[in-house]
């Protein structure tokens, strides 16, 4: 059962609905975030959907848009946004209004019919465009805390997206060869390999460095992972009798 329900009215949040549900679907699993035209299955009589899920769902998300406390739909008992949310209310869930934008106003009773003035004075959260990456990881934060199945989701679904250490392999290079995390001004918080001619190999590996413009013959061969400096000087190899 989704422990998210995204109430919306088409027209007026619609978008931003899409935009939530997708965001909070990445972090913690589609199956526990419910949208109304993604999430009942095809066939199912939707009107029984929608009112089992929003009266099962722990939280209700009701996005909020411009024109969201005018309409006259929202003083219609029949009314599927206002059905949703007083479905969630009766049941107690926690009900959260997600105002879209930074021009929306906050809800005010005067403006709601009796039987959502309690929603005006609900604690809300605002979406701003210009920030809305920042805005929507800290909603699904702020669920986290707030719903012990998403916080175990959220949990479980970072762990496996740990990186994990991988051998790099660059062949038949010419030039400098960089392999890090974090540039600076210097080269790099990780590898750098600077004036190679054939293969190369970085990593945690072991590491293989033939090049034949130096002098000796074979292979220069450093076995193990290393994380400290590894430093090898060569002469330039000698030109052999009768090379221009």
């Amino acid at each position: 059962m989704p422990e998210v329900f995204i109430n919306y009215r088409t027209g007026d949040g619609n978008k931003t609905s899409i935009t939530i549900e997708r965001e909070l679907s990445h972090r913690f699993g589609s199956e526990r975030i419910f949208r109304a035209s993604k999430s009942i299955p095809l066939g199912s009589q939707w009107p029984e959907e929608l009112l089992v899920n929003a009266r099962r769902c722990a939280v209700l998300i009701a996005v909020i848009g411009p024109k969201w406390a005018q309409h006259e739909a929202l003083r219609d008992p029949q009314d599927w946004v206002r059905r949703e949310l007083l479905e969630a209310h009766r049941n107690n869930n926690t009900i959260i209004a997600v105002m879209d934008g930074h021009e929306v106003d906050r809800l005010r009773s005067s403006d709601l019919p009796p039987e959502l003035d309690w929603f005006a004075t609900s604690q809300s959260y605002r979406l701003d465009e210009h920030n809305i990456g920042r805005d929507l990881n800290t909603l699904g934060d702020k669920l986290s805390e707030l719903v012990p199945a998403l916080r175990a989701a959220d949990a479980s679904r970072a762990d496996s997206a740990v990186p994990q250490l991988a051998t790099n392999s660059v062949g038949e290079a010419y030039g400098t060869v960089l392999s890090g995390v974090t540039v600076t001004d210097g080269d790099a918080g990780g590898t750098v390999v600077k004036g190679t001619s054939g293969a190369v190999n970085v990593g945690p590996g072991n590491f293989y460095n033939n090049s034949p413009q130096f002098s000796g013959n074979g292979v220069n061969y450093t076995a193990g992972s290393h994380t400290g400096d590894i430093n090898q000087r060569f002469s330039v190899a000698p030109e052999a009798p009768g090379q221009e």
